[in-house]
């Protein structure tokens, strides 16, 4: 049987016709790291097709609209973005020996794993980024469901289903067998006693800026960054975690990826260069540790090219290995665009996919994917491992306690593991500080032991892209 696509014009800004043929390719590719779709297998897949009385092949509605919320079905809890038939309580069903989905479930993939809503949109917030409350899974309330991988579940159970009733072979086998926690660290600020750190604690004294504590606190804090910004022979630093963060990462046989951000004229990303002697003989020590280095990118970076290849360049002369993977600093990223100049400076894969807001599945996906160029229509040979946890989000957006920190790591853990996903949960170097959040290194130790006890296994961010590469059937 031929495979046959029905498809009007190139999705735009709207999505009110059909997926393309390289749309659907985009989503069986994907489907691909989880179980192997042969040619043959393949060549029998239908989008917008009817069962051919006789031949047994699978068959897909494709839907011509656009998404509409009202519109949006549940089957067990699972959102349908594109239904089609008038069918509310099952995904698929057989005609003879045809599989037959009764959804778009192609184009409902491919809307939240693409970043298309981010893409029509546009909206943006004070720092760029598109804002939690203009999602999706904000309007939806499925945040903290990967509900991509629910999807692909459902479209594999009914394909093995399909071969059993064929005899055709079919082998489920995952890129990944077990889940992965990618535990990253975002080196913004490596002292907390320099000038204007200290500045900064004085400004929350005489309320310019915002403040955890009251103003006995206040005075405790200001007094004392002064005492140690002051004083030559202080040694108290709780910046500089590392030693730390290697230790408790050892004892645990996790390895992580330390992203370094560079001071960058005028803007204040951070107050160290690379080439500085201290930083050279970090990122030595991280490295002969089994760490990753990669980039952080600058506040302009993530909309300038020459910014981009800038700070990578100046980090590439000081680390011993070439640097692959980035996160831009403040999660900004513009759609269709970032991802491009990220790539064009030679690196591998980004990890700012998450809401600063709230902590979840931005693209409702626990795995890392490829990007959609929406501008020239293609696959980009380029990978995203999204971000699951950010301290920020819990303890400085959220404003969690630590009960409740632990319980939506919790959560969102377990939906990780359902799924042998992987688990990025960023921790800042600077977020030990035991005077603003009392019991912090503890509840960090917590959350490493209980992912540890769910049995995953903590690579860096090149290692997992190593291996979603060993069964990359893209055509980016």
């Amino acid at each position: 049987m031929r495979r046959m696509f029905y498809f009007t014009s190139k999705l735009g800004t709207e999505m009110k016709s059909r997926l393309t043929s390289i749309q659907v390719d985009y989503v069986l590719d994907h489907i691909g790291h989880h179980a192997e779709l042969g040619d043959d297998l393949r060549l029998i897949i239908g989008y917008g097709e009817k069962p051919v009385p006789g031949k047994a092949s699978i068959c897909f509605p494709a839907s011509e609209e656009e998404v509409d919320l009202d519109q949006v079905i549940r089957i067990d809890e699972i959102p349908v973005l594109y239904p089609v038939a008038d069918v509310s309580d099952a995904f698929y069903g057989f005609n003879e020996n045809s599989l037959c989905f009764h959804h778009d479930l192609l184009k409902s993939i491919f809307h939240l794993l693409s970043g298309y809503e981010e893409v029509k949109n546009g909206a943006t917030d004070q720092y760029g980024r598109f804002p939690y409350t203009q999602s999706l899974q904000f309007k939806l309330g499925i945040i903290d469901k990967p509900v991509v991988n629910y999807y692909m579940e459902i479209i594999l159970k009914g394909i093995r289903q399909f071969c059993e009733k064929n005899k055709i072979p079919f082998h489920c086998i995952p890129v990944l067998n077990r889940p992965i926690l990618m535990l990253s660290h975002d080196i913004d600020f490596i002292d907390a006693y320099d000038f204007k750190e200290t500045a900064f604690k004085f400004k929350q004294l005489l309320g310019l800026a915002d403040s955890p504590f009251k103003l006995q606190g206040k005075i405790r804090d200001a007094f004392s960054a002064l005492y140690h910004f002051l004083n030559p022979f202080s040694k108290k630093n709780p910046f500089w975690s590392f030693s730390n963060l290697m230790e408790w990462e050892s004892e645990r046989g996790f390895q992580s990826t330390y992203y370094f951000l560079e001071k960058d004229g005028k803007y204040d990303n951070s107050r160290y260069r690379f080439h500085d002697k201290k930083i050279r003989k970090l990122i030595v020590e991280l490295s002969e540790k089994g760490a990753e280095i990669g980039i952080h990118g600058t506040m302009q970076s993530y909309d300038n090219q020459s910014a981009m290849s800038r700070t990578v360049k100046h980090l590439n002369e000081v680390s011993s290995k070439p640097v692959t993977g980035i996160r831009q600093h403040y999660l900004r990223f513009k759609p269709n665009h970032t991802a491009q100049i990220q790539a064009q400076t030679g690196l591998t894969y980004d990890a700012s996919l998450g809401f600063a807001e709230y902590d979840g599945f931005r693209n409702s996906y626990c795995w890392p994917f490829k990007f959609f160029d929406f501008k020239n229509h293609q696959t980009m040979d380029y990978w995203e491992i999204p971000l699951t946890v950010m301290d920020v989000t819990h303890f400085r957006y959220r404003k969690l306690n630590f009960a409740q920190s632990g319980k939506a790591i919790e959560k969102l853990a377990a939906e990780v593991v359902k799924f042998n996903g992987v688990f990025s949960l960023l921790w800042h170097n600077s977020f030990f500080d035991e005077w603003e959040f009392p019991g912090i290194t503890a509840h960090y130790a917590g959350i490493l032991d209980q992912l540890e006890t769910l049995e995953m296994e903590g690579i860096t961010g090149r290692e997992i892209i190593k291996r979603m590469k060993s069964r990359d059937t893209g055509k980016g």
